[in-house]
């Protein structure tokens, strides 16, 4: 979007404003370099079996920018940038983590960060149960001494193991995989300007640019290119608007940026977050434990009111979304609006 994955976002896209962060904000495996590697220009991972990526391990993978400005040679320049900014030009915690973890030696192990009223990092280690119990105590180390690096204070630690299954493709899958190669390089052989086949559905997609117009042309063609290799499908075309994505990535960045520095610092009370981006418009929803009852509710909302403006306004000037509008939206433990 991590960029986040289009793959998913057609299904939820109507109703956008109501999407919530999945249960699992941060997940990815060993293999996360590999598949980040594969992603071409539009933020796809390279198909075959994964043509319903998941949102969040498309979360996971972040923005790996800079050095951190915890660095005394910057600290004056830090001082100088708002808090959420701080957050946002170093490297994402699950970053920080797996490097750290890979560092001691550890290569083959899974991460997640779970929103909550605490949030929670659980790492499993290839192995049984013996494995997680010989190894807690140090991985609890690495990872604690990680987060408390960023300054964060509001969170939990959990190590467990687990057993790799292998699921090899079926006969059917490998046909279908050779099946959507040979679509895409015959269609773009002919000119065509492809961004992915997808022969695993009842009708084989093909998506392609906003500015790609053959889209006549491209289905007719994809149909005959079908039959050449024994398929017989309807075709259906998803055009997609590459320039709406790339700022939708970059509202998705200022996000996790936002729910890490707030979710992992106690005074902030967040405990998750949802968007809506629709006409250039980013409607960011921020999620509370608060009660409205609550003393320091208000002084609170108008924290995190005033942090994200300071870090939006510091970073939108400079980049593709400079012109967009934005709403923030914080939210009670009940879900309701805070009126702050």
């Amino acid at each position: 979007m991590n960029k986040e994955d289009k793959m998913i976002k057609r299904e939820i896209e109507e109703d956008m404003d109501k999407i919530e962060v999945p249960s699992s904000l941060y997940v990815f495996a060993e293999n996360i370099k590999r598949e980040e590697s594969q992603r071409n220009s539009t933020g796809r991972i390279s198909r075959k079996r994964t043509f319903q990526v998941a949102a969040a391990a498309v979360i996971a993978l972040g923005v790996t920018a800079g050095s951190a400005f915890y660095n005394p040679t910057v600290a004056e320049m830090a001082s100088k940038i708002p808090y959420l900014g701080q957050v946002f030009q170093t490297k994402p915690v699950n970053t920080m983590l797996r490097d750290a973890l890979e560092k001691e030696g550890y290569k083959n192990f899974a991460l997640g960060m779970t929103p909550g009223e605490v949030t929670s990092f659980e790492i499993r280690i290839e192995g049984s149960e013996k494995d997680a119990d010989r190894e807690r105590e140090k991985i609890t180390a690495i990872t604690d001494k990680v987060l408390k690096s960023k300054g964060y204070d509001a969170y939990k630690i959990k190590v467990s193991s687990y057993i790799p299954q292998v699921t090899p493709l079926t006969k059917e899958e490998e046909e279908l995989t050779k099946l959507g190669e040979n679509l895409e390089a015959d269609l773009k052989q002919a000119g065509f300007d492809i961004l992915y086949v997808n022969p695993f559905n009842s009708q084989i997609e093909v998506a392609i640019p906003k500015t790609e117009t053959s889209v006549k042309e491209i289905k007719k063609a994809t149909i005959q290119a079908a039959k050449n290799n024994g398929y017989e499908r309807e075709v259906t075309i998803e055009i997609v608007d590459i320039e709406k994505n790339n700022r939708e990535d970059i509202w998705l960045r200022y996000m996790r940026s936002i729910y890490e520095g707030m979710a992992l610092n106690k005074e902030y009370h967040v405990t998750g977050y949802g968007y809506s981006y629709k006409n250039n418009k980013m409607k960011m929803i921020i999620k509370t434990n608060l009660k409205p009852s609550d003393k320091e509710a208000e002084e609170t909302v108008n924290k995190i009111r005033e942090e994200i403006v300071k870090f939006v306004e510091s970073e939108k000037q400079n980049s593709n979304v400079k012109e967009d509008e934005y709403e923030i939206i914080i939210r009670d433990k009940s879900g309701n609006d805070l009126p702050y």
